[in-house]
């Protein structure tokens, strides 16, 4: 009996024009337009096989890759830096209101990302907080006359307490950007125009589920303003910007890992009884079974279908074995610990799993684990009981059929 072993990595046939490429729009963006990229990968590692989310790496900008790094690290807070050309007017007026240093910040987004075959996900993406610096140019005799002390509606992370001529903060909004539209604002801001040169959104990201993702890059766009009442991103009065558009682009790669390694030696299988042919040829003993195990690794981080092509297809489904004039039923399971088969709403670990031509062809899936590295599994082929005392009632023939296994899987 010859065994063939076919491992398919299937993929979508769908193309979709992506109109995203981060660093650069594809297609015509305003001219006075910031863009810039949050970027997730999921790899499956040795090291850390029970991983299941998207790893943020993009690369630090804004507050959290200078002096700030270890605070944002500790408290995985993730920062972009906005390039920014802006100016805020005070009025000194110690009311909270809108001419203070005055934040109207978004509701949460949800960013459809999708890959190059089509596949589409979804990214919850909200803004926690912000980092600003305000400059002034000349440092007045009766100080900065600006009350940050207090602040309405965020809390003050960090700060630098005013210095020589610049005032910076790290704030984060209260309900955590979960909710709708929130804003907050200092006392109050010195009568005065400052320069914005510094403007850092804090951000979190919640990364679909790797594992239900196909292999590929997605990418998706979100687009926001900044400005003064109406803007995305509400400076409040007395604010200007000379870009009051920010694109931020996302990029989700999967990186799926599957793999299966058969030992060498095993296309053809020969089924042997358990305990060899000497009962059967010193005492006319008919074997109960004649079986054969075929060992093979299985490393891999998604779910895949097993499924058999059978030479002779028996009416239960089994693949058979024939002689010609006689075909028997042959079994077939898979064995694969620490993975779950899925078949027609049935769940169950696959150990020594049946494998049969049926119009639900099991996917198995790693059972705790996010992935699954090197572990020792076999396929089984055996016959089984009364078809063995119709094979021995033909001496000096061979029985034998092809039969192929496709391991597909859904990368």
């Amino acid at each position: 009996m010859n065994i063939i072993v076919l491992i398919k990595h299937s993929r979508s046939a769908l193309l979709l024009l992506v109109l995203l490429v981060l660093g650069q729009l594809v297609w015509l963006a305003p001219a006075r337009a910031v863009t810039v990229g949050v970027y997730a990968e999921f790899t499956p590692s040795l090291n850390n096989p029970n991983n299941k989310t998207f790893t943020n790496t993009s690369p630090l900008s804004g507050v959290c890759s200078n002096a700030h790094k270890d605070w944002c690290k500790a408290n995985n807070v993730f920062s972009i830096g906005i390039p920014s050309t802006g100016t805020k007017r005070g009025n000194g007026v110690a009311d909270f209101g809108r001419s203070s240093i005055f934040f109207g910040l978004p509701e949460q987004r949800v960013i459809t990302v999708v890959s190059d075959t089509g596949e589409t996900a979804d990214v919850i993406f909200r803004i926690t907080g912000m980092a600003f610096r305000y400059v002034h140019g000349d440092m007045p005799e009766d100080g900065w006359r600006s009350d940050l002390t207090e602040i309405r509606g965020c809390r003050i992370a960090f700060s630098n307490n005013n210095h020589t001529n610049s005032l910076m903060r790290i704030i984060m909004r209260d309900d955590n950007g979960a909710g709708g539209r929130s804003s907050c604002a200092f006392k109050m801001l010195a009568d005065r125009e400052f320069g914005n040169y510094a403007w850092d959104i804090v951000y979190e990201i919640e990364t679909p589920e790797p594992l239900n993702m196909k292999n590929g890059v997605y990418k998706g766009i979100a687009h926001y303003t900044r400005g003064g009442a109406g803007a995305d991103f509400d400076m409040g009065d007395g604010a200007t910007f000379a870009d009051p558009f920010v694109y931020i682009g996302f990029q989700l790669t999967v990186n799926h890992l599957f793999a299966i390694d058969f030992a060498p030696g095993y296309e053809t299988v020969n089924l042997q009884p358990l305990g060899g042919w000497n009962q059967w040829q010193e005492f006319g003993k008919v074997p109960a079974t004649l079986r054969r195990d075929v060992p093979f690794r299985v490393s891999g981080s998604t779910d895949f279908a097993v499924d058999i092509n059978c030479e002779y297809t028996m009416p239960d489904g089994r693949c058979g074995i024939s002689n010609g004039p006689s075909t028997v039923p042959l079994d077939i399971a898979i064995t694969m610990p620490g993975l779950v088969g899925h078949k027609g709403g049935m769940i169950a670990e696959a150990l020594n799993y049946p494998l049969q031509k049926d119009v639900f062809v099991p996917r198995f899936s790693p059972m705790r684990e996010g992935a699954v590295f090197q572990r020792p599994s076999y396929l089984r082929f055996e016959v089984n009981g009364d078809p063995i005392k119709e094979m021995v009632t033909h001496p000096s023939t061979e029985y034998k059929g092809r039969v192929t296994v496709i391991f597909d899987a859904n990368i």
